[in-house]
């Protein structure tokens, strides 16, 4: 892994529909000086809100962060590009109350960070290391962590939609890899499902152009998935996108056992801060979304 931290060569930006609100939203991404982090700014409300665990207040079809009155909504595919092509520090303007959902992955945010170029700066990464194995449970979820001398990742998924059912892939974090393996990786949805996340107020920005909707074996989206095993990869960019809310740089091994947005925050609240050797293993009672619902942008 590079030893110093970095950021954007030049700002970047982006447009587009919230995946819940529906609401047409612009971003872009900045560059930022050493040791900032990632910080999102609500530019219609003037607040900052950094990505920090500390600032997740929920986690059921989407990772929200918010600062005081300032929320926002659906951060973890700009947080996985960012934690994915290694970029340290950068500022990430929105003009509304949730993140553009793009096409469903993390491609084009990817691609961007690629076309502007970094800038390499003096200050030394802060790495948190995973010293001792441990492991999380919750609703049928598991991650369990041990020691490594890079971010490496084992994701396992079971689903009933014969289109997906069991995949597994395991990557080893480097840009190259996360550009060309993860980053096209887009959501996915239970055709029927689609109507009570509606009716609840969510995925009405959602479409056949953001999202893949499966139903038993089928695939609805006209042009097929991008890779046979699209849905264990988006696993693996939301889960990127999670734990860069540690806000350092990690290193360790994961093994992810149906991941959500939950559990991930579960083990970032672990790994958070430090990196002393990780606190006893957690057993947590349910208050998050099955791992079989909507996996969300």
């Amino acid at each position: 892994m590079r030893i110093f931290q970095r950021t954007l060569a030049k700002e970047v930006r982006f447009s587009g529909v919230g995946l819940h609100s529906g609401a047409v939203v612009r971003a872009k991404i900045l560059p930022a000086a050493p040791d900032t982090g990632i910080v999102f700014h609500r530019t219609d409300l003037g607040a900052d809100i950094p990505a920090g665990v500390g600032n997740v207040v929920e986690t059921s079809y989407a990772t929200v962060l918010a600062s005081g009155a300032a929320r926002l909504s659906t951060v973890e595919h700009f947080l996985s590009a960012l934690c994915g092509m290694q970029v340290d520090n950068a500022l990430v303007e929105v003009d509304g109350p949730e993140m553009p959902i793009l096409d469903g992955s993390s491609l084009e945010i990817a691609r961007a960070l690629a076309g502007a170029g970094y800038l390499e700066q003096a200050s030394r990464r802060r790495f948190v290391d995973v010293d001792v194995p441990r492991k999380l449970h919750r609703d049928g979820s598991m991650v369990a962590l041990s020691a490594s001398a890079d971010l490496d990742i084992l994701v396992t998924i079971d689903f009933p939609a014969a289109a997906i059912g069991k995949q597994w892939l395991r990557f080893t974090l480097t840009p190259e890899k996360y550009l060309s393996e993860i980053a096209p990786a887009r959501t996915f949805v239970l055709r029927h499902q689609i109507e009570a996340l509606r009716t609840a107020g969510l995925a009405r920005g959602g479409s056949l152009e953001n999202a893949i909707v499966v139903e038993d074996g089928i695939v609805h989206n006209p042009g097929g998935l991008r890779f046979p095993d699209e849905f264990v990869r988006h696993k693996m960019l939301d889960f990127l996108g999670d734990i860069a809310l540690v806000g350092r740089p990690v290193r360790g091994f994961f093994l992810a056992v149906r991941p959500g947005h939950t559990i991930n925050r579960d083990l970032v609240e672990l790994l958070s801060g430090s990196s002393r050797p990780i606190a006893p293993a957690v057993s947590m009672a349910s208050s998050g979304t099955p791992a079989e619902l909507f996996v969300t942008a």
